[in-house]
């Protein structure tokens, strides 16, 4: 179990654990190896503080009901995806209006959001849930492409699964590299069980 600085927040659709790949899912595999890191399954939640509800240890931290501190890990747009291979792997910040903008000089990050589900669910959890437009959007570059491979196909070259995107976004942000490593190599594992069951 690592430890980490950023809380991690996952909004995982209904649909999501009930899928026949369920055991490569991104959430258990993620809360199994990350603290503090919480999934909240649903459609919508009123508010952030109601999305922190249950989550021991944070949901009565004060700072962090501010969605203002949180970043929401959301793809970019069609337009990014075609000059993704001009883009250097790293972080990528978004406004509102889903266009480019500089990062900030020194970017407050109290926790991070990640939307956990096929790619149209997670535009569903998106658009349902207003006040995610009020966290610091971002996306990813990822260094290489999804593991998933044919268990299941990802809508874009850059898209990756919740946990490869996580993992990623984490080691971007400075934490030790290990994360990743084991993140992906959990990964891995339960994508190699997978395909020995289907």
């Amino acid at each position: 179990m690592f430890k980490i600085p950023v809380p991690v927040l996952i909004l995982q659709h209904p649909q999501e654990p009930s899928r026949k790949d369920k055991e490569a899912g991104s959430a258990a595999l993620m809360t199994s190896l990350l603290e503090p890191c919480h999934v909240a399954t649903g459609l919508s939640w009123r508010s952030l503080p109601q999305a922190l509800k249950g989550w021991k240890g944070i949901e009565d931290h004060p700072d962090l009901a501010r969605p203002a501190l949180w970043h929401t890990l959301y793809l970019g747009t069609k337009k990014h995806s075609e000059t993704g291979g001009r883009l250097d792997p790293g972080i990528y910040y978004l406004d509102k209006k889903g266009n480019p903008k500089d990062p900030p000089e020194a970017p407050e990050i109290g926790g991070l959001i990640l939307l956990d589900g096929t790619w149209a669910q997670a535009k569903t959890l998106w658009w349902r849930n207003a006040w995610l437009l009020k966290t610091k959007r971002i996306y990813i570059i990822p260094k290489e492409k999804s593991r998933y491979g044919n268990i299941r196909k990802e809508p874009r070259p850059e898209c990756v699964s919740t946990l490869e995107a996580a993992a990623e976004t984490l080691s971007f942000l400075g934490l030790d590299p290990g994360i990743e490593a084991a993140l992906k190599s959990r990964f891995s594992d339960a994508l190699g069980k997978l395909a020995t069951s289907l």
